[in-house]
């Protein structure tokens, strides 16, 4: 699932339903402005949804420019639920730009 996150445009529940296979283990990348808490912000989301979560495994990047943050994470997903919650949560925190 990748989502540009506008609002009001974006759908949070997730497509072809009948292709996702639970637990998976699940990727993402998720992005934001530098000057923000990127990495606290997001480890704060995941881990209201992915019980055991471990923060220790986000990875971050900045831009070229420094601008930009990028953030990823693999999280064990049991249920669609966690999915549609975590993308929620993502697209209302105003710091949060882009969830790949």
């Amino acid at each position: 699932m990748t989502e540009d996150i506008k609002p009001g445009k974006l759908k949070t529940d997730i497509q072809n339903e009948h292709l996702w296979e639970f637990p998976v283990q699940y990727p993402l990348k998720i992005m934001g402005e530098a000057r923000f808490p990127m990495r606290e912000t997001i480890a704060s989301i995941i881990h209201r949804h992915v019980p055991g979560f471990d923060h220790g495994t986000l990875t971050e990047r900045p831009s070229s420019g420094g601008k930009y943050v990028s953030i990823t994470v693999s999280v064990y997903i049991e249920r669609k639920e966690q999915i549609n919650a975590l993308y929620a949560d993502f697209a209302a925190h105003e710091h949060i730009k882009m969830v790949l």
